[in-house]
């Protein structure tokens, strides 16, 4: 299910409702049905007419058509209230299954796609994708199905009565369809700009709320606001574009309309004077006329708002619908990982035309615990990217236990690696779900000994709730060293051969960082570990020392020997330290 989906919104809409083609074709045949009744009203109205005017008039034929014509409209009406019952299981349906699907997409896309994507705006583009595709079809169902099959209905009874009468609504209906869908293409590029600049706006605003305390902190909230000024202006100007030529469209076809009621009623009665149709037959074009007068002049604004929701649905799933550029390859298999070796073998890799490494290539066998060192931008953080396969290597190849990483799932690759970031990011949920998101399984009790062995367990129990406190959006509640405490709290759950440590204890002050030291020990016990650190205190029980510069390693060794080294670079780093930090030249 939701294997491919198509971007556009007519061919995703179809693409959805194939799950609910039961409750979509109930609805059709319930629509169906309504419009003959309604349209039929008009024979009896026409009938009703003529029997009331007939020169001897038969109350038993009046009668009849009086009966008939008020329960003819409760059919209909029944039937319209059915294609809404129904229809209403259909929408919420096909609700339910956009937003999976979309969702299920979005979240397979790789972190650099969404490193360039605001949040607000993706989740702004969902919306309007489903919000968008929803509307077109509801529109469809309800005012452009029941509008086409009644124009058909309308062209027989007329013809029925005159070829004249029949003839003009025919022509005069494909030339007004025919101009509104041009009315339509013209509009629907300006609905997607429009579209685009509230997602833009709207994400552009919750950039600037997510950081609210940093605008108040450099007393910039002038400067902020005039920011988002520019993307209001923005919107501002895209939407009196769409605007502009929607009011032309109703301009227009209000005039169409004027000519078509103009045509009809004057025909009709030409043909009354002639002796070629009836006083009912009048009274029934003009049933005819009054209806269509209202269904045409709201058809207008239905296409105009059709073309909307288009614009939006299509710059939703546009943005959303990328290819993924990191996936499963097509004989992925589930990979048991338990041991924990890496081997790197001559890789190359360069992002943004900017090359990261050259014929690379490291071993780091099961259970040995490596420190990276090196200064900024010197291929660390890329280098763990590359292990968890948020990038894919231009060349060469990724081992663990022996298993290429581009031919194993995912999902078996992560589950192995245990990841501490230098900045935490928590679920605006409580302790307990964030502890426990990197093993849904666990139970309270392990939850519990995982926050206990990361020295988490103390802070936590004096809040109000407990481990049922919520942390906030991001974890802002908490501190940068609680934070990072459940983080390492939730790498002991997870309980993966591998660990990678990037600046683990940064948020940490010496107190914190000495009372958890300990706890990092038994986390690194009987695991592969990778420290990404300018701590000197991260580093001192590695078996190992990597220091990498320009994505080379450039000195590999046990800490001790290293530091012997005549100028070496990792010796030369360790001088220069202050405060327990290795800093930049």
């Amino acid at each position: 299910m939701f294997n491919t989906i198509p971007k556009g919104p007519l061919s995703f809409g179809l693409y959805i409702t194939k799950f609910h083609k039961k409750w979509a074709l109930m609805a059709l045949i319930s629509v169906f049905i309504a419009t003959g009744f309604d349209r039929s009203s008009v024979i009896i109205l026409k009938n009703l007419t003529d029997s009331i005017t007939m020169d001897t008039i038969v109350m038993g034929d009046v009668w009849f058509w009086a009966i008939a014509y008020p329960l003819v409209l409760l059919a209909a009406h029944l039937f319209w209230r059915s294609s809404g019952f129904i229809g209403m299981r259909w929408f919420m349906n096909f609700r339910t299954s956009s937003y999976q699907a979309l969702y299920n997409y979005i979240t397979l896309h790789s972190k650099d796609f969404f490193s360039s994507r605001f949040a607000g705006a993706l989740t702004n583009k969902m919306s309007n994708a489903v919000d968008g595709t929803e509307s077109i079809f509801e529109t469809i169902l309800w005012q452009f199905i029941p509008l086409f099959i009644g124009l058909i209905w309308y062209v027989i009874i007329a013809w029925n009565e005159s070829y004249l009468l029949g003839l003009i609504i025919a022509v005069w209906a494909t030339i007004f369809v025919t101009l509104n869908m041009w009315f339509a293409k013209k509009l629907q590029p300006r609905s997607y700009k429009s579209a685009e600049a509230v997602s833009n706006l709207k994400g552009r605003i919750v950039d600037s709320l997510a950081n609210i305390s940093l605008v108040h902190e450099y007393a910039n909230v002038k400067g902020e606001r005039n920011y988002i000024l520019r993307y209001i202006h923005k919107h501002r100007e895209a939407g009196l574009l769409q605007w502009s030529l929607s009011e032309w469209i109703l301009t227009v076809n209000g005039i169409l309309i004027f000519l078509f009621v103009l045509l009809m009623v004057g025909t009709s009665v030409s043909l009354l004077q002639s002796g070629a149709i009836s006083v009912g037959s009048v009274v029934m074009v003009i049933a005819i006329v009054s209806n269509l007068y209202g269904q045409f002049l709201f058809i207008g604004q239905e296409m105009r708002d059709t073309a909307k929701y288009y614009g939006q649905a299509k710059e939703g799933l546009h943005e959303i619908l990328h290819e993924h550029t990191i996936t499963d390859a097509p004989n992925a298999k589930k990979a048991d990982i338990n041991k924990g070796e890496i081997k790197i073998d001559s890789i190359d890799f360069q992002y943004e035309n900017k090359k990261i490494f050259t014929n690379f290539s490291l071993h780091i066998p099961a259970g040995q615990k490596v420190g990276f060192v090196g200064r900024s931008g010197a291929g660390k953080t890329t280098f763990v990217s590359l292990l968890l396969r948020h990038f894919e290597v231009n060349q060469g190849n990724i081992l663990l236990d022996g298993h290429n990483i581009s031919q194993i799932t995912l999902h078996s690759l992560r589950r192995a690696i245990a990841f501490v970031p230098q900045d935490t990011s928590l679920f605006h949920r409580s302790i307990r779900e964030n502890i426990r998101y990197s093993n849904e399984h666990a139970t309270d009790e392990a939850v519990i000994l995982a926050a206990q062995r990361s020295e988490a367990s103390e802070f936590i129990e004096s809040l109000p709730h407990g481990y049922d406190t919520l942390v906030g959006e991001r974890g802002v509640k908490l501190s940068g060293g609680q934070r990072q405490r459940i983080a390492i709290a939730r790498a002991f759950l997870k309980d993966a051969p591998i660990v990678i440590l990037d600046e683990a204890t940064s948020s940490l002050d010496s107190q914190s960082e000495h009372a958890i030291q300990d706890s990092i020990e038994k986390l690194m016990k009987h695991r592969t570990v990778i420290a990404i650190a300018h701590r000197l205190s991260t580093l001192k029980k590695m078996d190992r020392i990597v220091v990498i510069a320009d994505g080379k390693v450039i000195e590999d060794g046990l800490p001790d020997e290293l530091l012997k080294k005549p100028n070496g670079v990792f010796k030369n780093m360790w001088d220069h330290q202050v405060n327990g930090f290795i800093i930049d030249d």
